[in-house]
């Protein structure tokens, strides 16, 4: 699979995660799409590298994959979802820390 590809489906998970946490604010006329963007932008730009990272790491050393799927249970060398699956915890996990 491509780096392009993999990179392609790690953002998708992001925008995925955020769309669905977006919805409460939608659903009670609260959302404001500049307010929206400032309090994320950090966490989709530190997810967004790190999926880059993890894509160029396995394109070096497509062996990495095998540590990544013992540690997170995601092979992201074969599988599109893992790529997406991928996206969405790097979103959901930064968000519980900020917490």
């Amino acid at each position: 699979m491509g780096n392009v590809l993999m990179i392609v489906m790690g953002g998708l998970g992001i925008l995925i995660y955020n769309l669905f946490k977006a919805k409460e604010y939608i659903a009670t006329n609260s959302f404001k799409p500049d307010i929206f963007v400032k309090e994320n932008f950090a966490i989709w730009l530190w997810a967004f590298c790190v999926i880059v990272v993890a894509s160029l790491i396995l394109y070096i050393e497509p062996k990495a994959n095998d540590v990544i799927k013992s540690l997170f249970g995601l092979d992201l060398a074969n599988t599109k979802t893992g790529w997406l699956l991928f996206g969405i915890g790097l979103c959901g996990l930064f968000r519980n820390i900020k917490k």
